[in-house]
């Protein structure tokens, strides 16, 4: 990806495949600098960042793996101890457990997937109805794409 992009370019590029350790090839290193410049500490919203979108983006499509990379960023610039932050990371546990179901590591995705859902109750208990632009139905929809996704349907690999 140029890492002159448009934000418009951001928002329609896809990688060309999945990453799945161990069965596809990884991608560059820097392949999602370009997203993930999008957000930093100094936001004062990081939910607003195309990198959050974009990350929720890939995670829906099937991208466990690059959703965790884009959506790294997002959490890190998020204030300590906040609901954002747990929220995000909670986001991420959904793209690992995702990750791990699609890897065929059912004991590991149910372990990722209570922690995502402890973090996201955490989240909303402090933050209120909305958090990073996200309600509760939103994040039952992002949760669904785990337990639906195991069967590779809207993957983007080779294997």
């Amino acid at each position: 990806m140029d890492r002159a992009a448009s934000e418009a370019d951001l928002f329609a590029w896809r990688p060309p495949h999945a990453y799945l350790p161990g069965r596809t090839p990884r991608h560059p290193r820097d392949l999602f600098d370009p997203i993930r410049a999008t957000v930093t500490e100094a936001m004062p919203d990081p939910g607003g960042s195309p990198a959050w979108r974009i990350g929720l983006d890939l995670l829906r499509e099937g991208f466990f793996w690059e959703a965790h990379e884009v959506l790294e960023p997002v959490w890190m610039a998020c204030p300590p101890n906040s609901a954002e932050k747990l929220l995000a990371q909670a986001v991420i546990q959904f793209a690992n457990a995702a990750l791990k179901r699609v890897m065929d590591r059912p004991a590991a995705a149910q372990r990722l997937l209570r922690l995502a859902d402890d973090l996201t109750e955490e989240a909303f208990g402090r933050g209120g109805a909305l958090i990073l632009g996200l309600g509760r139905a939103d994040l039952a929809g992002v949760r669904a794409v785990v337990s639906t996704e195991s069967d590779g349907k809207n993957m983007h690999y080779n294997a």
